[in-house]
């Protein structure tokens, strides 16, 4: 499947990640998304739960835990994890609520205790947890049985205000871990509320966010049909697994409308929905979700198709290192233009950023721009594929 060569830069690449996922793990247990210098030097608590499920597959409870009992500590008096924080957990966000972290952080909590048994974790965490879920619960509107988010996985509530597909896969993985939780606590009226509603956001997730088939992004009084790399979330929380029928088809119409024929990798979603400046670096395939889409097609059995995407990271890793994304430099030149026009590109440290790329010898000579090297999130999506490929004895 793979050539002696390949091979050789996949082991790198998972040394370098292990490297880069330590470097940036703090004493606290606070995990930065980027390393300090680069563009992400906070704890999203996005990127942290989804890096620790991937640490949690590879074994390291003890370093799962740490990071669990620093993100525990953070949550609002209204039962709320931001956007983001900064490596002294000191909230940074700029962004409106984000559902989806809470739905996420009690998910993996479950996660942590199913592989450990570690009751007295839950007991002590049973405030936090239940703040979480009430939270979640205020998000929670009956009569659609849906949870309405104002923004989700990228942050653009233009895009995802409503009642949207990652925002509810990561809510009905919250209430679930919520409900099991509370049944193992022995706390029972609060079980019968939480299991009442994962209930009925699955009936309608299997229903009212299902169209030809496959996933949807968001239903609202706007809908949105087209293909969006979110639409994997119920394979990557658990909800379905790889062979179910609507797995199969929201991933074949994923790859059919977002998989990038010359740089090779996955989308995050459609172009129109990154106008005007919105793609930070310009458009193109982004790391993490590129390796979500490695490990479907290990778990659905296609090992072609699985290949084709750890090629990317083959092709465009530096030096073992994993940029958040790539694009050409005709789509970077023409990002920074746009964003300049509408005031973005000084805010938030995109300029810095675009300076590094334009100063590297890729853009310079191969017209290539890399976005934020390393990227944690990136580098953990790695390792659970290359993970998967070496449990099936592919590597």
């Amino acid at each position: 499947m793979f050539s002696k060569s390949e091979k050789k830069t996949l082991e790198k690449i998972f040394s370098k990640s292990i490297e880069v996922i330590d470097s940036v793990t703090m004493k606290n247990g606070a995990i930065l998304a980027s390393p300090p210098g680069r563009r992400y030097p906070y704890v999203y608590p996005r990127d942290t739960m989804l890096i620790l499920r991937v640490l949690l597959e590879l074994g390291e409870t003890k370093k799962v835990r740490k990071t669990l009992e620093f993100i525990l500590d953070l949550v609002g008096e209204t039962g709320e994890w931001y956007q983001r924080y900064t490596k002294d957990g000191v909230s940074a966000s700029y962004r409106p609520s984000q559902v989806d972290c809470n739905g996420l952080v009690l998910y993996m909590i479950k996660r942590y205790y199913d592989a450990t048994g570690d009751r007295k974790f839950l007991e002590k965490h049973w405030k936090q947890i239940y703040l979480g879920t009430r939270f979640l619960e205020e998000h929670y509107i009956k009569e659609e049985k849906l949870v309405f988010s104002m923004n989700s996985i990228h942050e653009w509530p233009p895009m995802e205000a409503g009642f949207e597909i990652w925002a509810n896969v990561c809510a009905y993985a919250g209430f679930k871990a919520a409900c099991e939780i509370a049944e193992t606590l022995g706390k029972k009226d609060d079980m019968k509320e939480w299991c009442g509603i994962e209930r009925e956001l699955k009936e309608t997730l299997m229903t009212k966010m299902v169209k030809d088939g496959h996933f949807i992004k968001l239903t609202n009084m706007t809908k949105i049909y087209d293909a969006d790399i979110s639409e994997l979330g119920a394979y990557i929380l658990g909800m379905l697994s790889a062979e179910d029928r609507i797995m199969e088809n929201t991933a074949d119409n994923i790859e059919k409308h977002l998989y990038d024929r010359k740089l090779g990798g996955i989308h995050r979603h459609v172009e129109k929905y990154g106008r005007p400046g919105r793609n930070n670096g310009g458009y193109g395939p982004y790391s993490m979700y590129t390796g979500w889409m490695a490990q479907y097609f290990i778990d659905r059995g296609d090992a072609r198709r699985a290949k084709r995407y750890m090629d990317w990271f083959i092709r465009h890793n530096k030096g073992g290192l994993i940029p958040e994304h790539v694009s050409t430099k005709n789509n970077f030149l023409k990002w920074q233009k746009e964003a300049k026009d509408i005031g973005r590109y000084y805010k938030s440290g995109r300029k810095d950023e675009a300076e590094k790329v334009m100063r590297s010898k890729d853009f310079r000579e191969n017209s290539l721009a890399y976005w934020v090297v390393p990227l944690t999130w990136g580098h953990a999506e790695f390792l659970l594929a290359y993970h998967k490929l070496k449990k099936k004895g592919l590597i």
